[in-house]
């Protein structure tokens, strides 16, 4: 009898201790999620750093942007397949969909204001498919002033070339019952930017009532960079609760030489190995390559520079990884012309050393 009840007590101790064992596996398996799923939203706060932004208020009409980095801090590519505006009032630019380990892009959104009224939100979502798959959504919000109306919504300068200075005009109406609005203050950012604010006499304005603003800008292209340019003017009133109206100024500096390919992704490469490309440089007329200068890296032409002036040029470069490192790497070379008014062009190498 005792040897009976000593094999039943044995066998409720390992059922007990079978069970505890299960337990505990499922205990450290959660703990493993919890761990897993940290990590995973530690990569996504390095690389998507910023997921929102508050416009603040508008004017009914006003086309605004707004540019998210997008930043690769891990050690594989990150490929985002496509997006989805929330509406259609967004659109979405992206500097690129694939993104070397080390590299870095920006996510530009632009909100069309004019047909909205009050708060506004909007956004969208990233489809990502490496180095996992999953969704990044954005956030938009703004208020839409419908008592402060611009024509035409956004300073936009179109493609320019290297000369003579753009001019470009944005009239600005004040509807609301503040009797004393004003405009009492402009600013912006960047110097190759100019405006002037002039307030139309109501004699002259097109309506008797309220307050209208004309905004002449000019922008000085010979000053800035190559590519895309993005600027904002803001407005500053007397109006304490909606103190700032923010205007976008865009542009495209186009170049008279273009490199192609402008960025090498090298992918995988063992430290310390030497690696070779051919990008070709092109101009509208024939040029001269007068120097390059290695900014960042080891980057260099291999062999001599060409001398030839004609409106094509062949160049090989070699890009040498650091023998004593791994990880993300990036090189930038500056190649110089004797074509008049025009700033070196960049080439950009990115790579991911590996032992």
């Amino acid at each position: 009898m005792e040897r009976a009840r000593d094999r039943a007590d044995l066998g409720r101790r390992g059922v007990i201790g079978i069970a505890g064992a299960i337990l505990g596996l499922l205990l450290v398996s959660a703990m493993a999620s919890r761990v897993q799923a940290q990590s995973a939203d530690d990569w996504v706060e390095a690389v998507f750093p910023e997921r929102s932004h508050n416009f603040g208020t508008v004017a009914k009409g006003s086309v605004l942007r707004h540019n998210f980095k997008i930043t690769n801090r891990t050690n594989r590519e990150v490929r985002i397949s496509g997006w989805k505006p929330m509406c259609g009032c967004t659109d979405v630019n992206l500097g690129a969909q694939v993104i070397p380990p080390g590299a870095q892009t920006t996510l530009e959104v632009v909100f069309d204001s004019s047909k909205f009224s009050g708060y506004k939100a909007t956004g969208l979502t990233l489809y990502l498919e490496q180095p996992g798959s999953r969704t990044i959504d954005y956030s938009l919000t703004s208020f839409v002033q419908d008592e402060i109306q611009v024509s035409p919504g956004v300073l936009d300068f179109g493609d320019l070339k290297r000369g003579a200075t753009a001019e470009k005009v944005v009239t600005l109406r004040y509807l609301g019952g503040q009797k004393d609005w004003r405009v009492i203050d402009m600013r912006h950012a960047n110097s190759s930017l100019t405006a002037e604010l002039q307030q139309v006499a109501p004699s002259d304005a097109t309506s008797k009532e309220g307050v209208e603003y004309r905004l002449v800008a000019k922008l000085d292209p010979a000053r800035l960079r190559n590519g895309s340019f993005r600027d904002q003017i803001t407005l500053v009133t007397n109006d304490e609760q909606r103190k700032t109206i923010p205007l976008s100024v865009v542009a495209r500096v186009s170049s008279e030489v273009s490199l192609s390919p402008a960025v090498l992704n090298l992918g995988s490469v063992r430290a310390g190995q030497r690696v070779e490309r051919t990008v070709l440089l092109r101009g509208s007329t024939p040029f001269r390559v007068t120097d390059t200068k290695a900014v960042e890296g080891a980057i260099a032409v291999a062999g001599e520079a060409p001398d030839a002036s004609r409106p094509l040029h062949q160049i090989k470069v070699a890009i040498e990884t650091p023998p004593s490192s791994t990880g993300a790497y990036h090189a930038i070379l500056e190649i110089g012309t004797d074509h008049p008014d025009e700033p070196p062009v960049r080439l950009t190498a990115f790579a991911t050393v590996v032992p």
